[in-house]
């Protein structure tokens, strides 16, 4: 693992060299983030199995707050993911109202699983998540909208976007006190004991969504293995 974090922060530093591309980078998707931070957001950021190519796309970008920052997903990088495993339909939103006060979204998605559709619904509070600010303030529908969609889309993939949250979701408050989350080293081999330890699909999938987003990508064909094992 450490060396593993070594290559990438080499890989990081080759990139970041590059001031175009650097300046590109901090007035877009590191906006606000010292610059000293940017080097340790994009190593975590790899780390979790983005690529450099999506911090360029937004996919991923880090929002500033004290000394830190907090690094999340974008709700177009949640619904292109949403697309390759199956999602095939996203309902309208239904709000529910107190006169003028929105007071919760509902959304639906619907995925593909094979020849099953299956329907994931999600609710959610508008007082839960408006900051009442900006967005919040001028376009709150289509706000908590976007809050009550991600929260459906992790319901209907829950293996690829259990660890993928959006600004939208924090809240200032959720910004300000959120610990920037530390690389802890991964132990591969424990972690494909439990995947072949796996007696049925339903305990496959609790193990495979309390895994680390980073160690699935190098884990994704013993899991496939064993799934295929246990049908």
């Amino acid at each position: 693992m450490t060396t593993d974090i070594q290559k990438i922060s080499a890989e990081v530093t080759k990139e970041l060299a590059n001031k175009e591309t650097f300046n590109a980078l901090i007035t877009t998707t590191f906006k606000g983030l010292k610059p000293e931070n940017v080097k340790k957001a994009m190593v975590e950021g790899i780390m979790r199995g983005f690529t450099f190519q999506d911090f360029l796309e937004k996919n991923v970008y880090a929002i500033p707050y004290g000394e830190g920052y907090s690094l999340v997903g974008s709700i177009d990088y949640a619904r292109k993911i949403g697309m390759r495993s199956g999602v095939i339909g996203v309902s309208e939103p239904t709000y529910e109202m107190d006169g003028v006060k929105i007071v919760a979204c509902s959304i639906t998605i619907k995925r593909k699983v094979g020849n099953d559709i299956g329907d994931f619904s999600a609710k959610v509070y508008f007082d839960e998540y408006t900051t009442r600010k900006n967005q919040w303030a001028s376009k709150p529908r289509t706000m908590i909208a976007k809050v009550a969609e991600m929260h459906a889309l992790r319901k209907a993939c829950p293996e690829e976007l259990s660890q993928v949250y959006t600004s939208d979701e924090m809240g200032d408050k959720a910004i300000e006190t959120k610990p920037v989350q530390k690389i802890e080293p991964i132990d591969l081999e424990v972690l494909k004991k439990k995947l072949h330890a796996c007696k049925t699909l339903e305990e496959l999938k609790k193990v495979w969504s309390a895994i680390p987003f980073e160690a699935k990508v190098k884990l994704e064909s013993i899991k496939n293995l064993v799934k295929t094992q246990l049908k």
